[in-house]
């Protein structure tokens, strides 16, 4: 069959199911219990078969709501610098989102056990900035419409992640610095595997975590002489006060060179450059054009 050409009808009579459960999977509706593998099986199917799902007739059958969440996990207590960072990695994917004709609801939660945003939204994709395996699981296994997850990593290939190639920018921020063994400063970063990738490779009495009324210039004290990498502009101004900035190299996400000091040497895998992937990947999604075999997490390196 001329790939274009496939109908819900066949995809039904491929895997013997109803025309029905077809197109709530094809619509993503929540509306119908229908099982997570039975899910991924019609998707898998319709892929398979060269099915191209007809957006703009799916849209006004179902009354879609033309909206894509954007949920930024944080702690109660975060520090503005790391709030700041994760704001503007939602501005860019709205902007992005904004270009292809989506508008964004963009939620700040301190608690993604009870999320419903999807939900009460109907929205039609999400985009998750920093969420651990816990809630990660819990997430994936109540909702059906396409979401990415950024800056966070877990071990299941079904969901696209968005994220820095940390392990290479350490390690080329290591050669910056001609020293095999820094400091490290960074935030509190919530999920587990992004956070060991940072951590792994330093001496826990080497590593400082940025919390409120964590003391940055106490720690610095105690490395006077040494080297160091910081993971943030924002946290590399701060640094910047207390020590000479010819020794460190600061892992940036995009505004470097306004903030940073001129002789502040820096890597740069900017938010922006994220954003664009993340929308790239939900395209793909929404219209089935994905490589179904290809690698789903993807790590960005330097711009």
């Amino acid at each position: 069959m001329a790939k274009g050409k496939v109908t819900m009808k066949d995809i039904a009579k491929e895997l013997n199911i109803s025309l029905a459960t077809v197109s709530y999977v094809i619509n993503h509706s929540e509306k119908e219990k229908i099982s997570h593998d039975m899910r991924l099986k019609v998707l898998e199917t319709a892929k398979r078969m060269g099915y191209v799902p007809n957006l703009s007739a799916r849209s006004l059958v179902n009354r879609k709501s033309n909206l894509v969440g954007i949920m930024i996990h944080l702690k109660p207590d975060d520090p503005i610098t790391k709030k700041q960072y994760y704001y503007d990695l939602a501005a860019h994917l709205q902007g992005e989102l904004h270009q292809i004709g989506y508008d964004t609801v963009i939620s700040m939660t301190h608690d993604l056990e009870n999320i419903d945003i999807i939900s009460k939204r109907s929205l039609e994709a999400a985009f998750i900035i920093d969420v651990d395996e816990k809630h990660f699981k819990k997430i994936t296994s109540q909702y059906y419409v396409p979401i990415i997850f950024m800056d966070c990593d877990v071990e299941l290939q079904l969901f696209y992640k968005v994220l820095p190639d940390y392990t290479f920018l350490l390690n080329q921020a290591k050669r910056m610095l001609g020293e095999p063994y820094p400091y490290l400063i960074m935030e509190d970063v919530i999920n587990g595997k992004v956070r060991n990738t940072l951590m792994s490779d330093f001496k826990q009495e080497d590593i400082f975590i940025h919390k409120r009324h964590a003391d940055m210039k106490a720690f610095l004290e105690r490395h006077i002489g040494k080297k160091g990498i910081v993971i943030g502009e924002n946290l590399g101004v701060q640094v910047e006060r207390y020590i000479d900035s010819s020794q460190i190299v600061v892992i940036a996400s995009g505004a470097a060179r306004e903030t940073l000091l001129p002789y502040t040497r820096y890597i740069e895998v900017s938010n922006k450059r994220k954003a664009e992937m993340g929308v790239h990947i939900l395209k793909q999604l929404l219209t089935l054009k994905y490589d179904e075999a290809a690698e789903t997490r993807i790590l960005m390196l330097p711009d």
